[in-house]
């Protein structure tokens, strides 16, 4: 086992290609790319990490109707986008106001050329789900597994 150096980095392009490759059919609705794309796609591989949290917010006088907390971040293989919250208060749900928020984060994950947008939410949730699908999010065959430190 070793560690590579930031200059090796790029030895594991071939390997994420061929990643990329594979796993892109298990993601129905999704364009399937080929090789040559995914490497005009893909960029020069990195060793650090940068990442920006952008907050959308509603106004509702003096206090917020509703938020959209966006996180933009590059683990070193291209711009992510993450819809990490979103929470409309009850008196102002059904009002379209987390359409709006949803819409608006579409629109800066596109602005920025976030490559893979995604959002985390449960399955009985259909109120989420609704508005995530109406944003243009698709379902995704994929399972979270989650690590916590022992103890």
């Amino acid at each position: 086992m070793e560690r590579l150096r930031d200059d090796e980095l790029e030895l594991i392009r071939p390997l994420l290609i061929e990643l990329e490759l594979e796993e892109q059919p298990h993601f129905a609705g999704h364009p399937q790319l080929s090789r040559s794309d995914l490497d005009r796609l893909t960029p020069p591989l990195r060793s650090h990490f940068t990442g920006e949290n952008v907050c959308l917010a509603v106004r509702d006088g003096e206090s917020l109707a509703g938020f959209c907390w966006c996180v933009l971040f590059d683990p070193g293989s291209g711009l992510e986008g993450e819809v990490a919250e979103v929470y409309v208060a009850p008196e102002h749900r059904g009002r379209g106001v987390a359409t709006e928020l949803l819409r608006e984060a579409v629109r800066l994950f596109q602005e920025r050329g976030v490559t893979l947008g995604y959002v985390w939410t449960r399955q009985q949730n259909e109120s989420a789900t609704r508005v995530y699908a109406g944003a243009g999010f698709k379902p995704s065959e994929q399972l979270v597994m989650t690590w916590y430190p022992p103890g």
